[in-house]
């Protein structure tokens, strides 16, 4: 009986679930507009001012801004479609995020219509494994796939980055408004969340009059007192989140999820619903974007295909190029913007030789998994009356397991006394380059875990901040269609290597002081004492942690590195932008989500500026 009302709630929840709101006939300016009009025609050629390759975080952001001038028409084109349809709730409830992360390379573990199925090379800083490196093929991008964890990096991270590439306009101060234009951001709900304390938040870091939900889940993990008391342990100082500049410390995250039903937000629900209110605005989904045309150095248009179907997209005005860390910077590649090497190799005629896909980064976690003397996530999976319980919750009061990713706190710190004294002079002079409010390793703390027999326990992932190895995106042929070469190279680095093993004691350290675990370590097991055998067990629990910036980095014109300025124009051709991840300059400390967001709100204004 127990478990035929367990599927009936879960029935309730699948179909209430299911669709995305905006597949309605809906009313813009008064007047009835069938949202079938906001589709683009396929195999239809046609003319817009700005064609967008990508509808992600960046893309669908940039759309809907350029969208909201009823005086220019914008074209987006998605390889996927909908995820509410293509991957039934799972992009929806926060706390089935795992479901889309699965790093082995077997075909039968990829939710296809979803998902990009990329694999990487062999990475021989981990053992030589490859990896499953997930990226979003729908609409909305990685932010319907994520765990939604919204963190901004610190102040001096900016500050370099506009010494990098010669614009203080990228500098904190002046970037913050664009950080806060996305968001609409709303407090903790301490009655929902079950606890008598108030959660710590800066409500000066945030607007509220932006599309993108930011928020806190409405369940406390029980594990939460525990981390805090590891933190404290370990003389992490507590912080106010993680969106005002300064991420030394501990505290709660915010994460883009609905306040009301607790649904995850991404940019699709927040930007293309309302992109949709628009007559000049059209998507493309299920479209493949093949390349980029030119007239000499001009981009005119692209080059797409709808289930078979060759078509061309002009564009009056720009190409602007959304795709994500990989895929732009392959399109830019397969369209003849890259090295010489790489482009003659393909016989793809070269219009402009610069470095892209050279200059890739991502950070390097760790997997470490305890069995946990408290409940969490993993309960989910492993117990049907702990899911019928939070399925009930989550559809009757929006509370619950459900309405949470897995954890609730974060911390980060640079290697403190004694791990940094172990650290060779050669390490400590590289790390010294970070500005002095820069983390090095960040901790993220997560109840749940692979291993679905046991009901409870508990994952922590340090994952290497300071990263100083460089990957590198290629081509397997011209065609955009098919995947690119992955190489992410990582902890591939003598420097994060031997910070790798310094992490790994620290861990220890945390592990013991917060009292949560039971037993040994269960992924990789005891590991010996010395360096040397540290480091050859981490190697087999480490990953690429799916966070890549800088394929096309920007930069000054004589930059080497540089493939785009300052507002995202690529060099040497002329209607041409990248927005997106991949022109980040430097790895990011913390998540990438929210600086992405942003660096689509600047640019969108750069585009409506004349920039």
């Amino acid at each position: 009986m127990a478990l035929r009302r367990f599927l009936t709630w879960a029935s309730i929840l699948s179909a209430a679930l299911a669709a995305p709101p905006l597949l309605n006939q809906q009313q813009a300016g008064g007047n009835l507009r069938p949202v079938g009009t906001s589709f683009g025609v396929p195999g239809s050629s046609s003319k817009f001012d700005y064609v967008i390759i990508g509808g992600g975080t960046a893309g669908l952001t940039v759309a809907e801004r350029l969208s909201e001038n009823p005086t220019i028409s914008v074209a987006v084109i998605e390889a996927g479609g909908f995820y509410e349809l293509d991957n039934g709730n799972v992009s929806q409830i926060p706390a089935f995020y795992l479901k889309n992360f699965n790093q082995t390379v077997a075909p039968e573990t990829v939710q296809p219509l979803i998902d990009w199925a990329y694999v990487t090379e062999p990475q021989v800083g981990l053992a030589n494994r490859q990896f499953h490196y997930s990226q979003g093929k729908t609409l909305g991008g990685s932010t319907g796939r994520n765990s939604n964890i919204f963190t901004r990096p610190n102040k001096g991270f900016h500050k370099r980055w506009a010494e990098l590439v010669g614009d203080r306009s990228w500098e904190w101060d002046n970037i913050l408004p664009f950080y806060k234009k996305s968001v609409a951001f709303t407090p903790p709900n301490t009655e929902k969340m079950g606890v008598n304390f108030e959660i710590p938040y800066d409500l000066a870091a945030y607007d509220s009059g932006g599309p993108l939900h930011v928020t806190y889940s409405n369940y406390h993990q029980p594990m939460n007192p525990g981390l805090i008391k590891g933190f404290e342990a370990l003389n992490l100082p507590s912080q106010t989140g993680f969106s005002s500049g300064r991420m030394d410390g501990y505290g709660y995250l915010a994460v883009s999820i609905d306040p009301d039903t607790q649904i995850k937000d991404s940019s699709e629900t927040a930007f293309l619903t309302q992109a949709f209110n628009a007559a000049n605005f059209r998507v493309y989904k299920n479209t493949i974007a093949k390349k980029i045309m030119f007239e000499g150095t001009t981009a005119t248009g692209v080059q797409v295909e709808t289930a078979g179907v060759v078509y061309t997209l002009e564009a009056a005005k720009e190409v602007i190029v959304a795709a994500g860390v990989t895929r732009s910077a392959q399109m830019l590649m397969v369209s003849g913007i890259g090295p010489r090497e790489i482009l003659t190799q393909h016989n793809i005629p070269v219009i402009v030789d610069r470095p892209v896909g050279q200059n890739w980064q991502d950070h390097c976690a760790f997997e470490f998994q305890y069995e946990m003397n408290v409940e969490g996530n993993a309960a989910l999976e492993g117990d049907k009356q702990f899911l019928y319980q939070a399925t009930e919750d989550f559809v009757q009061t929006q509370t619950g397991p459900l309405t949470n990713w897995g954890g609730d706190i974060l911390g980060f710190e640079k290697l403190p006394k004694p791990y940094r004294e172990a650290l060779e002079q050669r390490v400590l002079d590289e790390l010294d380059e970070l500005p002095e409010d820069q983390p090095e390793l960040e901790w993220l703390i997560a109840s749940h875990g692979p291993q679905m027999a046991m009901t409870s326990y508990v994952t922590f992932t340090p994952a290497i901040l300071a990263v100083t190895s460089k990957g590198t995106i290629g081509l397997t042929s011209a065609d955009a269609a098919d995947n690119p070469t992955i190489d992410p190279k990582t902890f591939s680095s003598p420097t994060e290597q031997a910070l790798g093993v310094q992490i790994y004691k620290r861990l220890q350290e945390f592990v013991n002081a917060t009292g949560l675990t039971k037993g040994p370590e269960l992924k990789v097991g005891e590991l010996g004492t010395s360096d040397a055998d540290i480091l050859e067990g981490i190697k087999q629990t480490g990953l690429p942690w799916y966070h890549g910036v800088a394929s096309c980095p920007m930069g000054k014109e004589n930059d080497p590195n540089a493939v785009v300025d300052t507002n995202g124009k690529v060099f040497g051709v002329r209607g041409l932008r990248v927005v997106d991840a991949s022109v980040i300059p430097l790895i990011t400390p913390g998540h990438t989500m929210a600086p992405v967001y942003m660096v689509a709100e600047k640019l969108a204004d750069a585009i409506l500026r004349g920039l």
